[in-house]
């Protein structure tokens, strides 16, 4: 055999099985093992009933995990913060309903396609007469509950809490502890998502003590304070940049 030829044929080999072992692991894990997805408890997105995963967000993910090839997501439910360092630290591969910044972005892949669009508004006592200025010059003398570990984006109220606008601020870990923080006159308003707030709020008979601070005083349009896209964040220490936008090509045709 020629040696032009012998190289050619050794080349054509090396080539071959080089392919082969790259498909194998260009999606970052084997499809056929379930992905583990962490994130917080949180009505009606995303929630346990008779312990089993529930809501809108949790749909959305295992319809488009499957139209990937991948059969199986573990949902795990955890305090915020635990299921960002789970994530982080490569021990799970999913943290979803996550808003997007440039930290995460150091250790994860975004599915550029939004998951949630949520919007934050402010809970107050129905019994008490609240204004609130849309850029937060009025609240020197109004204390707020906000949840740790939250971003909270970059517009005016992530300023006002930078800029320490309110008398003072309390981290709350969940809609449970801010509304009894509310209630028990520890806080003037709290903020928090519409839905899954109103979802607590009826779940416990509540509207009779709880309302959302309007736009102005008459006004029966609530004061938007931040709205906010979260999204679906892989690991890259578990999966690929291939695999996410294969992901988020599902995501946008789910959408179409």
């Amino acid at each position: 055999m020629p040696l032009s030829l012998g190289i050619n044929v050794v080349l054509g080999y090396f080539v071959f099985f080089w392919s082969l072992w790259f498909s194998g692991i260009s999606y970052g894990f084997e499809k056929d093992r379930a992905i583990l997805a962490a994130t917080l408890d949180y009505p009606p997105y995303e929630y346990l009933e008779d312990g089993q995963p529930k809501g809108i967000a949790v749909e959305i993910i295992r319809e488009a995990v499957k139209r990937t090839g991948v059969n199986e997501v573990v949902f795990e439910f955890f305090p915020w913060k635990r299921a960002v360092f789970l994530v982080e630290s490569g021990q799970n591969d999913i943290l979803f309903n996550a808003g997007k910044n440039q930290a995460r972005q150091q250790w994860g892949y975004y599915v550029d396609s939004t998951l949630i669009l949520q919007k934050y508004v402010l809970f107050k006592k129905r019994n008490k007469d609240i204004e609130v200025n849309p850029d937060f010059s009025n609240v020197k003398d109004k204390s707020i509950a906000v949840r740790l570990g939250y971003l909270y984006g970059s517009g005016p109220f992530r300023h006002a809490l930078d800029e320490e606008k309110f008398s003072y601020v309390i981290l709350s870990n969940s809609t449970r502890q801010s509304v009894d923080l509310l209630l028990g006159d520890r806080v003037d308003f709290f903020v928090g998502d519409y839905l899954p707030v109103m979802h607590y709020i009826k779940e416990n008979a509540l509207y009779d003590r709880i309302d959302i601070v309007k736009e102005s005083v008459g006004s029966s349009d609530n004061l938007v304070v931040l709205t906010w896209p979260t999204y679906i964040l892989f690991s890259n220490k578990k999966v690929s940049l291939k695999y996410v936008q294969e992901v988020e090509a599902v995501m946008n045709e789910m959408k179409a």
